[in-house]
């Protein structure tokens, strides 16, 4: 199965990724020269503990206050997220999605921007959901 679509810095955003594209995906990353990251999302979910997880994951400097601001923030900033590029996989999201559905799209919206702003710099930043959301769609194959 192809993933070249990750090679697409264009269409960096955020995406669904069946679990069975996982290994794949992150091969292709690789010869792309992205850097992959994973963050699970406990059962007890809540924004503020995954804020913490991301900062913590994408190794954001100390000055990273783990709120929505702050993310954002942190992913835009070249000095705070160095690279090329880069691929967040997002584990147990249906679980902040039913615990803070609020909190969740507001997520979302955060990583949108930021991926939008990154593929006009040229540093593509892609976050892969393992559960499907209204509004997100799949990763395509090509």
């Amino acid at each position: 199965m192809s993933e070249s679509f990750i090679r697409h810095a264009g269409q960096a955003g955020v995406y669904h990724l069946p679990a069975d594209r996982r290994a794949t995906l992150e091969s292709s990353a690789g010869e792309a020269d992205l850097a992959c990251m994973a963050v699970a999302i406990p059962r007890k979910a809540s924004l503020a503990g995954l804020l913490k997880d991301i900062g913590n994951a994408l190794n954001f400097p100390d000055w990273y206050g783990a709120n929505l601001d702050a993310l954002y923030d942190c992913l835009t900033d070249p000095e705070a997220l160095p690279g090329r590029g880069r691929v967040l996989f997002l584990t147990g999201t249906s679980r902040l999605l039913r615990s803070d559905p609020e909190g969740y799209a507001t997520l979302i919206e955060v990583f949108q921007a930021a991926a939008s702003d990154l593929a006009r710099q040229g540093s593509p930043f892609w976050v892969m959901l393992d559960s499907p959301a209204d509004g997100i769609p799949e990763l395509p194959t090509a």
